[in-house]
């Protein structure tokens, strides 16, 4: 009996200090290849997973940065599909 009321109360004590898991996203390169990161962070928020961290390289960087900087997917898809976007990465 007391050794069923230890184990109870260390499975309780270790739920309730458990800590969740962060999420880290890191978007890669690729000029026109990058672009789709904009998809993963669509449906990351589709699904409801919070990104904790994000970070990027060429492309992916400037997809992160502007995720990081509270735009949301749509926005990001929105400035990088205009023609001032496109004439400044070609």
């Amino acid at each position: 009996m007391n050794k069923s009321i230890y184990v109870f109360i260390l499975i309780t004590f270790s739920l309730l200090t458990a800590k969740a898991q962060k999420v880290g996203l890191v978007m890669s390169g690729g000029g026109a290849k990058g672009l789709a990161h904009i998809g993963v962070l669509k449906a990351l928020e589709e699904n409801e997973i919070p990104i904790d961290y994000v970070v990027g390289t060429s492309m992916g960087g400037i997809i992160a940065g502007a995720y990081a900087a509270g735009l949301s997917p749509y926005q990001i898809e929105d400035i990088v599909v205009s023609k001032e976007f496109m004439g400044w990465i070609t």
